[in-house]
């Protein structure tokens, strides 16, 4: 028996995991067919690489058992930020005109400044600091 074939009995009961329910279905199928095919003489090791590398998940435990390596992968949605200030813009910073009474930050130009509790005058915008 081969490695490949030997790693092909082991992993069925693991296909769902590594599949999803329907695919295991299929690649069980398919590796029953080939392990037959083994056991009267047939050399099945190639179409069981392929069976395997039609799966991402099944060709990276298969290559993991077998001591290969596979390169890494990039990650798909990783954030480069724009050119410039990393900062982004801060937050705007609304005071009572009274005095520090109320402190409010404005972080969307859609929100509404609000009154002063004690006051009830509107809260004005503070210079940048």
């Amino acid at each position: 028996m081969s490695q490949l074939t030997d790693l092909a009995q082991k992993i069925r009961p693991s296909l769902a995991l590594l599949a999803g329910e329907a695919e295991a279905l299929r690649l069980d199928d398919a590796i029953g067919r080939l392990l037959r095919e083994h056991a009267d003489g047939v050399d099945v090791d190639g179409r069981l690489l392929d069976l395997f590398s039609s799966v991402p998940a099944v060709e990276r435990f298969v290559d993991e058992a077998l001591g290969r390596s596979t390169p890494p992968q990039p990650t798909k949605g990783s954030y480069d930020p724009l050119a410039g200030d990393r900062m982004g813009a801060a937050p705007q910073r609304y005071e009572c005109p009274y005095g520090d009474h109320a402190v409010w930050h404005r972080v969307s130009l859609c929100d509404e400044v609000p009154l002063c509790a004690e006051h009830r005058v509107r809260l004005e915008l503070v210079a940048a600091r």
